[in-house]
């Protein structure tokens, strides 16, 4: 019965049977058919789960083949013998507390500022330096290692492919990338896919997982509980910055994932079960802090950087800065601006081989077969430019061509939500008027930023060491949740300390 209804579904599809609801209940149908008919032992907690579609065999293939995509959309791996042996070397500690201590699991630092961690079938485990620049000891990259492998343990992905066949790989990890359902919705970034679709209970059994490998290894169970904590301070600094509300108790972009503090409070109480002290096994701070001393920290000015509110790439000759209150996210496909009420504007490039005028190239080109509205002529700092208004989604949308040179043009698609009304129009008017071709000189200047360890001084507070940072607002408390400092914390002299510098 279970592999008629696989045939029926993989009929489904290779038919392109979109019917309606034909289509729908044939889905269903087959779906609980391999419900009903087979079931099997989880092989990390002994529970008892639905047999997944996916034979090991199948979850080493489909890693295997998504391994290029994602190197492909997150920068490539991090090129660091350093930071890669030492992330190597806690990943084979970890993988000897699981259920398969011979793996197979292979792990990649991803060269990428985003914070980011997760995991594919057949053992593939990803962390970005972004995440390994909020991590504050061994023990908290441990804690996410573990939660990774928990889920492959667990065949976590697996069980997603029978619960959502046919979802996008790609798709999701774009989304991902950017970490915004919002912008996901509005610029078409990928959706909840392959990477982005555990479950709540999975999520919260992969947490499980993971306290018990660190306890297992010998770390402090308690670091799983401090590194979500310092997710959700990152997060709720992300939104003081673009002015917008933050409520700590809401689940974050996914709607399947845990709310932070949910997460944090169950953490806490698995590590109680392992029946360690806080503090009473290993956190190899100082190790931890030694192996990421001058690793690459935001994005390569090879491609493209941002500093504070401003985007330069020094490689293709131009900046543009955002205004007060909105945040920048490079990507390998795009720069991503989010501003207050959910305003968003997706920064790329376009290629007009034809060079044709740039108002034609925008309606005939870029948004063809898109209804337009007012489409305009007009110029940036002496580049010639078009603009044209469009409904994208739930948005109120706004598409700039700017004509950079002979067949080089870049678009800027930001959109507003219609409850904002036109109170940001003149910030997106102010992104787009920023921008500007620069000098060879200014971009030789640019130099790329680093983690800076340094030993705090009598003296020394989180203000005055976060003005040693590149951040022109919030620098005491970016300082604070760089270094995991809860509230009004201030570090202690003779401690060591994480500062952004050239």
């Amino acid at each position: 019965m279970k592999s008629r209804a696989v045939r029926q579904i993989r009929q489904s599809l290779k038919a392109g049977a979109f019917g309606g609801i034909r289509y729908l209940g044939l889905v269903l149908l087959a779906a609980g058919a391999v419900a009903l008919s087979a079931c099997t032992t989880n092989p990390a907690t002994g529970k008892s789960q639905i047999a997944p579609l996916m034979s090991p065999e199948q979850e080493a293939r489909a890693g295997a083949e998504a391994h290029p995509k994602i190197l492909e959309v997150y920068g490539g791996a991090y090129d660091d013998a350093k930071v890669g042996g030492y992330v190597a070397g806690v990943t084979t500690r970890i993988a000897r507390a699981t259920n398969q201590p011979n793996g197979p699991y292979r792990v990649t630092v991803l060269d990428s500022p985003v914070v980011n961690a997760f995991a594919l079938p057949g053992g593939y485990v990803y962390v970005t330096r972004g995440l390994m620049a909020l991590v504050n000891d061994e023990a908290e990259l441990a804690s996410v290692i573990g939660h990774e492998i928990g889920h492959v343990a667990a065949r976590h992905s697996a069980q997603r492919q029978t619960a959502a066949i046919g979802t996008s790989l790609l798709g999701a990890v774009l989304g991902a990338v950017v970490g915004s359902n919002a912008v996901n919705q509005a610029f078409g970034l990928g959706g909840q896919g392959f990477l982005a679709s555990y479950s709540r209970d999975q999520e919260y059994e992969a947490d499980m997982l993971g306290v018990q490998y660190l306890a297992k290894a010998g770390y402090d169970p308690y670091a799983a509980a401090d590194f979500l904590n310092s997710m959700g301070a990152q997060e709720a600094l992300n939104a003081k910055v673009r002015n917008a509300e933050h409520d700590a108790s809401r689940n974050d972009w996914l709607a399947s994932h845990p709310a932070t503090p949910a997460r944090v409070s169950a953490a806490n109480a698995h590590a109680r079960e392992t029946g360690a002290a806080p503090g009473q096994q290993e956190r190899n701070r100082d190790a931890y802090l030694s192996a990421i001393d001058g690793m690459l920290y935001g994005d390569d000015p090879d491609e493209g950087i941002v500093r504070d509110r401003e985007f330069i790439h020094p490689k293709l000759g131009f900046s543009f800065k955002a205004p007060p209150g909105f945040t920048l996210t490079n990507s390998a496909t795009a720069v991503v601006a989010q501003g207050p009420d959910g305003t968003i504007a997706k920064f790329d490039t376009g290629q007009n081989a034809g060079g044709v005028e740039i108002g034609q190239y925008l309606a005939n080109e870029w948004a063809k077969g898109v209804r337009l509205g007012s489409l305009e002529r007009f110029t940036v700092n002496g580049m010639k430019a078009a603009t044209a208004t469009a409904t994208i989604g739930n948005y109120n949308g706004r598409l700039v061509a700017i004509e950079f040179g002979p067949g080089r043009v870049y678009r800027f698609l930001m959109g507003t939500v219609p409850q904002a009304g036109t109170r940001h129009d003149a910030a997106l008017q102010e992104l787009v008027m920023s921008f500007r071709k620069i000098s060879a000189a200014e971009a030789r200047a640019v130099k790329p930023l680093r983690i800076r360890i340094v030993t705090v001084r009598p003296g020394d507070t989180a203000l005055s060491l976060g003005r040693r940072m590149i951040y022109s607002d919030f620098q005491a408390e970016r300082f604070r949740v760089l270094n995991g400092l809860a509230g009004n914390g201030e570090p202690r002299p003779g401690t060591r300390a994480k500062i952004i510098a050239e």
